[in-house]
């Protein structure tokens, strides 16, 4: 099934404050997880320039140890204020065979992305607090929808979330990390 992930997200100078805050909200973590997202592109089916992505996510529960692996696919962003975008994903049992399935079909890694991530729910908000390995702390907000048309109310209650927080819209970034690892490469 087909869905659209609403997202913003924004670089954040407290995690503990804003994690502090959240949970006076009535946002409850959820969980602690360690993610190593691997990134794919082909020749023939050019991710990077469509705006799309193709990634291999392996995550790991701090708290259990327990390792699950998923492939996810994202769209081209679908506004030109968040990281909205249409988005499937699929539990992946054998993650190494699913990489030699995307390399056989000529599509390999270009780079990878590193973090520990708290995720936190309110509702049908995900919060979660990033720290990505070479880039620092941040605050992602989401709501997975069913209908591309309730983007707007979403992203309102976002922007609400963030007043509350004491932070703004207009900090938002639309890069990727993996954009952002690039862009620090160069």
């Amino acid at each position: 099934m087909s869905t659209y992930e609403i997202e913003i997200k924004l670089p954040i100078a407290d995690r503990d404050s804003v994690h502090a805050k959240l949970i006076q909200l009535g946002f409850q973590e959820k969980a602690r997880i360690r993610e190593c997202d691997m990134y794919y592109n082909s020749d023939y089916h050019d991710v990077k320039k469509l705006g799309e992505a193709l990634r291999i996510r392996k995550s790991t529960n701090l708290l259990t140890g327990i390792t699950k692996a998923q492939i996810n696919f994202k769209g081209k962003k679908i506004d030109k204020v968040s990281m909205s975008r249409q988005e499937y994903e699929t539990v992946v049992e054998d993650a190494e065979s699913m990489e030699q399935i995307l390399k056989s079909l000529d599509f390999l890694p270009v780079a990878g992305v590193s973090k520990t991530r708290i995720y936190l729910k309110k509702e049908e908000m995900t919060a979660c607090l990033d720290q990505v390995d070479g880039l620092g702390d941040f605050l992602e907000l989401e709501v997975i929808a069913f209908e591309e048309a309730s983007r707007e109310t979403h992203l309102k209650n976002m922007e609400k979330l963030l007043t509350s927080l004491g932070l703004s819209m207009k900090d938002t970034v639309r890069t990727s990390y993996l954009g952002m690892l690039i862009r620090e490469k160069i």
